[in-house]
């Protein structure tokens, strides 16, 4: 028979070992690095943050916190980056949940109910793969759907790397952190989503990179937190641009260029085209002075090509508007009459192509300030003039700042830049006037001097040869863009190319190289 005394000691043995068992469920439960912790913030708190603590040990950053990730409609994620036993939720304005203990990897703390429960929707993504890494790296599989590969230059040397991807707050290519990327050589890590999307998150579990748009690139450098393109070209482009790339309004003249270089030892050509029609045919013209005439979405194409059979290409979109209607004015083009060059003790004559100023009277006025090397300045002062003369005397560089004012007192200004020398080409604009000449020998080499004009005749009879005209390389009497590309494929030697010598020897040098082709350019640009 069971005595009432030891009814009581049994009792309080049951009572110490459920106490016993409840103390070490809760010490099984401890924060680990690289865990998952959630939230569902469906009280109508936004902007989440996690601060979490062991007392005596620190905490994960000082309050609030460490901002907490959305991943899914009112769900907020943090992956904790150390041990740690306490947590408070709070949006950073004041709102906090008590003092929590944390539930453990996966648990989610709903903010209405006030209880942990598990995430049904977390994963624990295997770890990427470490394999020998290849001296050349692989270009990974196509996907099944419409997205392409993305890729992170891990430069910030994160042991792992995840790709998060989403499009809205219920469509993700996974759960937080996202997809294991895959090493594939040269400290790159790639992966293929299997559907197109429009924001992504690098990260190593612990650090991660800003949100994202895909799109800006598909290399992400995540140590610089720039893109770039993953190109494993033997031509590798360096710089592809238009000068300049926003603000561009109809007559303005853009510079297109770009530059590459050959990592087999090889002479690469360029073409450049605009909305599908090349405008520089590939030849050694790595760049080309475009004027849109028309409003527009305009995409630019850059193609690479080079003696081993090697290709390579970029695009870039470049949007023209029309100016008509802009009550302030805009600065479309300044050019000195003879490129970047002035010749000393020679005028030289700064013309400005401006827009704009639609107001009242739709008048325009210009300044001019002139520096020369020697800091010296001219007196400036408006004019209705759209150009501008001046003698300079001192060997070295000239500043010009442009001003244009609307009649509402609105303006806008650039400076520029030009070298004087004594030995500069000074051809400038072609002549409206037709000076006869006789028709000179095709040379099938440019000469090294320049050819010595004929002598005009004497008598009133009107030759018969083909009047001459400065740049009309394709001799169909008037000179426009077609003799620009025409002359670049002289330049690039094509076969079967007839012109006169003279006439496509813009700056009369003697050789017919790239920089009679600008020239050429902006002659046509300014008409």
């Amino acid at each position: 028979m069971v005595t009432t005394k030891h009814k009581v000691l049994s009792l309080i043995l049951c009572i110490m070992l459920a106490v016993s068992a409840v103390c070490a469920g809760s010490m099984a439960v401890s924060a680990a690095t690289g865990d998952t912790v959630y939230v569902r913030a469906n009280n109508g708190w936004a902007n989440l943050y996690c601060y979490m603590w062991t007392d005596g040990a620190g905490n994960n950053a000082a309050w609030p916190g460490e901002a907490m990730t959305k991943v899914e409609d009112d769900v907020y994620a943090y992956t904790l980056s150390g041990d740690f036993k306490n947590v408070i939720f709070n949006n950073g304005s004041g709102n906090q949940t008590t003092d929590l203990t944390y539930a453990g990897n996966g648990q989610i703390y709903d903010l209405s109910t006030g209880k942990w429960s598990a995430y049904s929707d977390v994963t624990n993504p295997t770890q990427a793969t470490s394999s020998t890494k290849p001296t050349q790296a692989t270009q990974p599989a196509t996907s099944s759907g419409n997205a392409k590969p993305i890729y992170c230059q891990n430069d910030a040397g994160w042991s792992n790397v995840y790709c998060y991807m989403w499009n809205s707050t219920t469509e993700s290519n996974a759960a937080w952190p996202g997809k294991p990327m895959t090493e594939i050589g040269d400290n790159v890590w790639s992966y293929t989503p299997n559907k197109a999307y429009k924001n992504v998150i690098f990260s190593s579990g612990s650090n991660k990179s800003n949100d994202l748009t895909v799109g800006s690139g598909d290399l992400y450098n995540n140590k610089t937190n720039t893109w770039s393109v993953y190109d494993t070209s033997d031509i590798q482009v360096t710089s592809y641009k238009a000068d300049p790339s926003s603000t561009i309004y109809t007559g303005t003249a853009v510079t297109l260029s770009t530059t590459a270089n050959s990592l087999v030892n090889a002479t690469i050509s360029y073409q450049i085209s605009v909305n599908g029609k090349v405008v520089s045919p590939m030849s050694s013209a790595n760049s080309y002075v475009w004027t849109p005439s028309a409003v527009g979405e305009y995409t630019i194409k850059f193609e690479y090509s080079d003696t081993k059979g090697n290709t390579n290409e970029r695009s870039l979109t470049l949007t023209v508007a029309d100016d008509s209607t802009l009550v302030k004015p805009v600065i479309k083009n300044v050019t000195p009459l003879n490129l970047n060059f002035i010749k000393l003790n020679t005028k030289a004559t700064v013309k400005v192509l401006a827009g704009g100023g639609n107001t009242g009277t739709n008048l325009l006025f210009y300044k001019y300030v002139v520096t020369d090397p020697n800091g010296n300045k001219n007196i400036p002062y408006y004019t209705l003039n759209d150009s501008y003369s001046f003698v300079p005397t001192v060997k070295g560089t000239y500043t010009v700042e442009v001003y244009v004012e609307g009649s509402d007192n609105s303006k806008v200004s650039k400076t520029y830049t030009y070298t004087a020398d004594s030995n500069v080409p000074t051809t400038t604009q072609p002549t409206t006037s037709v000076i006869p000449t006789t028709t000179s020998p095709k040379p099938t080499t440019p000469k090294p001097t320049t050819p010595k004009p004929t002598t005009q005749p004497t008598t009133s009879v009107q030759p018969t040869t083909t009047p001459f005209m400065l740049g009309d390389c394709d001799g169909d009497g008037k000179v426009d863009v077609n003799d620009a590309t025409y002359l670049q494929m002289i330049i690039a030697e094509y076969s079967g190319m007839k012109y006169d010598f003279k006439t496509c020897d813009v700056d009369g040098n003697g050789v017919l190289d790239v920089i009679d082709a600008t020239m050429l350019q902006k002659m046509v640009a300014e008409k």
